[in-house]
């Protein structure tokens, strides 16, 4: 191994492993979050794509506010620390998975596409909670 693809490979490990921290673990949760976060925007681009209706700046928005939603994941994780409990960051990751989840529905329902009416009442009842 060189010695660039070293420094990369221990820059890489610090920096995830500092995400990772922020985040408060890289559990089940926070991986559902994720993959519920990428597979939304790939629904979105689908249904942009779908309704001709591209916009880099839309996309730019969109991945902003779900970088956004990893921020408030990780003062969550703040809050947590403070307050002596770990159940702040799982009401927040359950609210984005929720979230996430709903918007991911709406834009295939946008395509036509037929929706699981007790899906979307699961979706809906876990973002209230």
């Amino acid at each position: 191994m060189t010695k660039i693809n070293v420094f990369i490979s221990i820059s890489l490990s610090f920096l995830f492993s500092g995400i990772s921290y922020l985040l408060g673990g890289f559990d089940t949760g926070i991986k559902v979050l994720i993959g519920v976060i990428i597979i939304d925007y790939i629904t979105g681009l689908v249904k942009a794509i779908y309704l001709k209706n591209i916009n880099s700046t839309i996309g730019l928005k969109g991945i902003i506010k779900k970088m956004g939603y990893l921020v408030i994941v990780a003062l969550s994780v703040q809050i947590d620390k403070i307050i002596g409990i770990e159940s702040v960051r799982t009401i927040v990751i359950y609210f984005f998975v929720a979230n996430e989840g709903i918007s991911i529905l709406e834009n295939w329902g946008l395509m036509g596409l037929p929706l699981p009416k007790k899906l979307i009442n699961i979706l809906e009842e876990l973002k209230e909670k």
